[in-house]
């Protein structure tokens, strides 16, 4: 059994199973915490803020390094844990785990830029009168105690995202990783502990979603939410928050569109397409969930896809030779049965559904054509390897089939055009747009989220330092 953090590793006699999604079974079990015990865990946060915020800017650059080392002298055992608790690919989990000590040595190195402030000559200003005698500089400074909460798609880049940049500024972290896959997020707040940070700046705790959320939203020692999950339970966790004087950072989700115009390099679109839905099983909130196919190009796009698919090897997430591994639970494999019956009470064709291991939580690789454009596979966010397409006969009609969705975070255009894949771009509502290639792409230094219910602000090694800080004006009387 793993324990939860709160200062040193603790555990409870209630306990939660963590399974192995490839084969079924229980994989180790958590504490389910009090309520008591998460407060314990935020005044822990709050009286640790008091000294660690002191810390000078190098002294935490030199700690976020460390970590980073560790991170990578660990990886093997962390991509372990990480397929084992969630399906991912183990070649795939190798490289999340670079990518996570990546995003901690990042956020070292951006915090001399986050906490530069500015000089302000104010007799640049007609009032209030006399100020040709003064001066202000700005200074951006730490907030407190950050709770955050992670999916579990992502165990290291979601933990960093969140974590690092807290501790990097001067924060303190509580934090509560999902209840499918908490065993790589306990063993990262380890070795942040064994790096040097002091007991009670990062604190894991697991149990309750509901109950550790209302804790979180309430609590008037936590100064910011960071959250990524589902918008149904994220906006109503902002807006509790945002009642009680909490900010709060949310990134939810979306229904990507990758946008295949007439001019394309079908081979590359299809490429693309088969990797941005398939790869993790289509688990990643910028995964590609919907295609939309030029009439003139789309049934050689359908059979190109079908016999990429039929190469994919599907098995145990451990497996090096493993394209696609397991859906996260249970309940996800009848999601993906529900979408599809859905689908195909509406009009839609199965084009292709292949087959997948009987033990663990397998969905099969599966290639629909849509033709109501009302069918929740092309309306709510599809966390599985379920591809739709729809065709469409004009660049406008792509563009408003993409906007009709209720997400908004990314899409990708294809063409070899780019004037036209420019102008396309353009006209699309959501956060990032990638031309000739896969909505699966994210820059760690780059804003990251969309409007609409994708979000609320925008996440990035910067921008997320940035919104964990405070900004100060200091005036003064020459």
């Amino acid at each position: 059994m793993k324990g939860a953090i709160i200062g040193k590793e603790i555990f409870s006699d209630a306990k939660s199973e963590v399974y192995n999604p490839s084969t079924g079974e229980i994989l180790d079990y958590v504490p389910v915490l009090s309520r008591e015990q998460v407060k314990e865990a935020i005044d822990l946060a709050y009286e640790t803020y008091q000294k660690y915020s002191q810390y000078t800017g190098s002294q935490r650059k030199k700690l976020l390094i460390q970590a980073a080392e560790l991170i990578r002298q660990n990886k093997d055992e962390l991509a372990k844990t990480m397929s084992l608790e969630m399906g991912r690919p183990i070649k795939s989990s190798r490289a999340e785990i670079d990518r996570t000590a990546a995003i901690f040595e990042g956020s070292a190195w951006e915090l001399q830029n986050v906490l530069r402030g500015e000089f302000i000559p104010l007799d640049v200003y007609e009032t209030p009168a006399g100020n040709e005698n003064r001066i202000a500089i700005t200074a951006r400074e730490p907030m407190g105690v950050v709770a955050a909460i992670t999916p579990f798609n992502f165990p290291g880049a979601s933990f960093a995202h969140k974590v690092a940049t807290a501790l990097a500024v001067g924060n303190t972290v509580v934090h509560k990783p999902t209840k499918n896959a908490p065993l790589t997020q306990i063993e990262l707040a380890k070795l942040l502990l064994k790096a040097g940070f002091p007991e009670g700046s990062i604190n894991v705790v697991t149990g309750n979603s509901s109950e550790i959320g209302d804790e979180f939203s309430s609590n008037k020692k936590v100064r910011l939410i960071t959250f990524t999950g589902s918008p149904g339970v994220g906006l109503e966790l902002a807006s509790r928050a945002t009642k009680n004087g909490i900010k709060s950072i949310m990134e939810l989700g979306g229904s990507d569109a990758q946008i295949v115009l007439d001019d394309a390099d079908i081979e590359l679109a299809v490429e693309k397409a088969v990797f941005g839905r398939y790869d993790y099983s289509g688990q990643f909130c910028n995964a590609t969930k919907r295609v939309l196919v030029s009439s003139s190009i789309a049934k050689e796009f359908e059979n190109r896809v079908v016999e990429r698919l039929k190469n994919l090897k599907i098995g145990d997430a451990l497996n090096e030779e493993t394209d696609m591994g397991p859906l996260i639970s249970k309940e996800a494999v009848r999601n993906m049965e529900s979408f599809v019956k859905d689908a195909v009470s509406k009009g839609s064709q199965v084009i292709y559904r292949g087959n997948a291991p009987n033990r663990g939580f397998f969905y099969p690789p599966t290639l629909i054509e849509v033709k109501d454009p009302n069918a929740q596979v092309m309306s709510d966010e599809v966390f599985g390897p379920v591809l739709p397409i729809k065709i469409f006969e004009t660049d406008e009609e792509a563009v408003a089939i993409t906007n009709s969705s209720r997400y908004g975070l990314d899409a990708s255009v294809f063409s070899r055009n780019f004037s036209r894949a420019y102008k396309v771009a353009r006209k699309l509502n959501v956060g990032t747009v990638i031309i000739n290639d896969t909505t699966r792409l994210r820059w760690d230094y780059l804003p990251f989220g969309g409007p609409k219910e994708s979000g609320i602000g925008r996440e990035s090694i910067r921008d997320t330092m940035m919104e964990m800080t405070e900004e100060k004006v200091i005036a003064y009387r020459l």
